[in-house]
């Protein structure tokens, strides 16, 4: 009887004592918890699509940091401000935290124009929207060369190949539409430098051919180069089809450049076949 009663005390108080123990620990989790809270830790606030002065308002107001870890061009979208943040939103952190962000840029990265002249339309499209340009408005201008690419501007500039622009930059293209039964004469180009040939020929409805430059002509006086011999030649009987090519020879000695009246007017004159 009595080793009964003993045991069933025994038993009783040991049920007592654990029970006391799981409610001291848990006592204690819940006041560390709730001082955890109330004091350390702090939700971290949304920041995406923030600019940067309200991400530094924002924090700042939250006792927190933040570092930005990246920054990248889009196309599309918002200019300027938080794209991802981490720790995200609604998280618990301890003060001081840093919150690592990425932005978006607002200016876009320069890149180099690629090389898409006398290239088809389909494969010069290919190219530009590779380097993230856009193809813009296409315009036709008598060419042997049908639908290739002669030219490439920028609203309304030309733009060289290499030459720095902005990623994202409509590019528009001028495309050869095939030579005209129209004839026009040739103009009359020695003596002049390659742009001012440009513009002749452009004006005649004609195109620079095969550029040929003498041994003395390096890469930085090249502008200043001028042509000294062309083919078709000029004369009152020179006729071409409007797109056709003049083929130049072009120099920096000027002993070779022989300037010669022209035979006819040298303004833009047409005949008919």
């Amino acid at each position: 009887m009595f080793k009964s009663l003993f045991s069933k005390a025994f038993f009783i108080n040991l049920l007592l004592i654990i029970s006391v123990t799981i409610l001291i620990i848990w006592g204690i989790f819940k006041y560390l918890n709730s001082y955890t809270l109330n004091g350390e830790t702090i939700s971290v606030p949304q920041l995406e699509g923030l600019t940067i002065a309200e991400v530094e308002k924002t924090l700042k107001e939250k006792n927190l940091r933040y570092q930005i870890l990246d920054s990248i061009y889009i196309e599309k979208g918002e200019k300027g401000v938080v794209l991802e943040q981490q720790p995200l939103a609604d998280e618990l952190v301890k003060q001081n935290r840093t919150i690592y962000i990425t932005t978006s840029k607002i200016i876009a990265p320069k890149i180099s124009m690629p090389d898409v002249i006398d290239m088809s339309l389909r494969l010069a499209s290919a190219k530009i929207e590779s380097y993230g340009l856009r193809v813009g408005k296409l315009s036709y201008f008598p060419s042997e060369c049908v639908n290739c690419v002669l030219e490439t501007k920028i609203k309304g500039k030309k733009i060289d190949i290499n030459q720095a622009i902005a990623k994202g930059s409509v590019i528009d293209l001028i495309l050869g539409s095939g030579t005209s039964a129209e004839k026009v004469l040739v103009p009359y180009i020695i003596g002049l430098t390659i742009e001012e040939t440009t513009n002749r020929l452009q004006a005649s409805f004609l195109n620079i051919g095969a550029t040929i430059y003498d041994d003395c002509v390096t890469s930085i006086d090249s502008i200043n180069a001028k042509v000294y011999k062309q083919t078709p030649i000029h004369s009152e009987n020179t006729a071409i089809n409007m797109g056709s090519s003049v083929d130049l020879w072009l120099t920096c000695d000027t002993a070779k450049i022989k300037i010669q009246t022209p035979s006819v007017n040298d303004s833009t004159e047409f005949m008919n076949e």
